[in-house]
């Protein structure tokens, strides 16, 4: 389950990292208006921070009722991502569908990671 973090944070802080300093990634638009760049720099921002917080879950990583919202949370979080992404590359606002293949694919394995050990969460234990 650690594991889901901590894939979830290098992502996560490598893609934030690359859209601060290079937001035409985020649609693969060579010259994007202004307001595109400062929506894909702010989106790098928060997906960095995101990626941070993700990082610090998985130093103190325990079998709880928390992280287990947390890791569906992420699961969820990856799925309506790509599906979104699918959505922007089927009305040409991008022109391949590597961030619905990248999302949905984590979320794939992070469901696969998540069945496996899901046995290990103390069910009943209140979060707080």
């Amino acid at each position: 389950m650690k594991h889901i973090l901590l894939i979830n944070a290098l992502v996560e802080i490598l893609g934030g990292f690359i859209l601060i300093f290079n937001p035409h990634f985020l649609l693969s638009n060579p010259s994007p208006e202004l307001q595109g760049v400062v929506i894909s720099k702010l989106y790098g921002i928060t997906i960095f921070g995101f990626g941070i917080v993700s990082y610090l879950l998985y130093k103190n990583f325990e079998f709880t009722t928390l992280y287990k919202q947390i890791l569906l949370l992420i699961i969820a979080l990856h799925f309506a991502i790509g599906l979104y992404m699918y959505g922007v590359f089927q009305q040409s606002l991008t022109p391949h569908v590597g961030a619905t293949i990248t999302h949905i694919g984590l979320a794939v394995i992070f469901v696969l990671i998540y069945l496996k050990n899901s046995q290990k969460f103390e069910d009943g234990k209140p979060i707080a």
